[in-house]
């Protein structure tokens, strides 16, 4: 039954990356010397950088979810996202468009994440927060998450109040797009991905022992602090990279792995194999809708559509859940 599962969300992907490269606003088959150029150089590429971001952010909200025990948790709801929304607009305010774009997302990113720490472990100090002392609770690193979340929100007007010649292309990064895909941003991303999904399913075991409460974790021999720590590296790099290559990409961590959980369930292997299939697959028919949904060869940033989509789900996920959502 698990290989059926599998094996359809395999199906789906293939299907995705055959839809994407077969439907567009220009017809490229039968193929000539004109479109085969097209294909190869605009379109492939574009259909795959999207299938590698959906793998990308789906997961870093597995990593998230696991780290914190909290099925609210992705790179968004934890700050790091912002932050790194935050440092590429300072990029591009400053320098333009390039690799520095992508150097700033990712300090201001991990910069993010240890202030978004700093604070939770402070709170777990002072107060009844259920987890060794100094390593942050889980709600409390959300809190923390969204309030620099807004900051960061507030870093990035003041900025396009301040140069103004650069606020058109700040704000249709933000939006989130896939069109400045490229095979050069496709093996950044691949090198990143595949050698931490590989170096996670080896370690598979000792993040299961993560959904423990600490002291159990601890008990079983699991340095907690260190994996949590190594786990908020990995996904604050892996959401800092996407997001400087294609913008804010919202949500698209925090529901594919809710998907996966209720069809293949809460094992963590099945969690890190299914959710970057799931993950490519939805972002590559997200994109391929930005791409076809308006008339005329218009197109709209991808990250509209899935923000639409992921506050829906939002909203769902809190009318079913409830307070279980805070492990209640």
């Amino acid at each position: 039954m698990l290989r059926q599962k599998y094996l359809l969300l395999a199906t789906l992907l293939l299907a995705a990356l055959l839809a994407g490269i077969f439907w567009g606003q220009v017809a490229l088959f039968p193929l000539t010397a004109d479109s085969g150029r097209i294909l190869w150089d605009f379109r492939l590429p574009r259909v795959i950088f999207a299938g590698m971001n959906g793998a990308v952010l789906a997961l870093a909200g597995v990593l998230y979810q696991i780290a914190l025990r909290n099925p609210l948790a992705d790179g968004f709801t934890t700050g790091a996202a912002s932050s790194a929304a935050l440092g590429g607009c300072l990029a591009l305010a400053l320098w333009g468009q390039g690799a520095v774009v992508s150097l700033c997302a990712v300090i201001c990113a991990g910069l993010g994440i240890c202030v978004v720490r700093r604070v939770a472990g402070l709170a777990s100090r002072s107060g009844d927060s259920g987890f060794a002392a100094g390593t942050g609770g889980d709600i409390t690193i959300i809190l923390a998450g969204v309030a620099l979340s807004v900051m960061a929100g507030s870093g990035i007007s003041f900025l396009k109040y301040f140069f103004e010649e650069s606020m058109g292309t700040m704000v249709f990064w933000l939006m989130g797009g896939l069109g400045g895909a490229t095979w050069d941003k496709i093996a950044v991303l691949a090198a990143i991905f595949v050698p931490t999904l590989a170096a996670l399913y080896l370690h598979k075991d000792r993040l299961a022992l993560l959904f423990l409460d600490d002291r159990s974790a601890v008990a079983s021999g699991v340095d907690v602090r260190r994996m949590r720590e190594l786990l908020y590296m990995l996904t604050t790099v892996l959401v800092a990279v996407s997001v400087s290559f294609c913008g804010v990409i919202g949500f698209l961590g925090l529901m594919i792995p809710h998907a996966v959980r209720g069809l293949l369930g809460h094992n963590i292997a099945m969690q890190l194999l299914g959710s970057p299939l799931l993950g490519a697959a939805a972002l590559i028919l997200f994109d391929l809708a930005s791409r076809t949904a308006l008339p005329h060869g218009g197109e709209l940033p991808v990250g509209i559509i899935t923000s639409l989509a992921g506050g829906v789900f939002f909203f769902i996920l809190i009318m079913r859940r409830g307070g279980a959502l805070w492990g209640k």
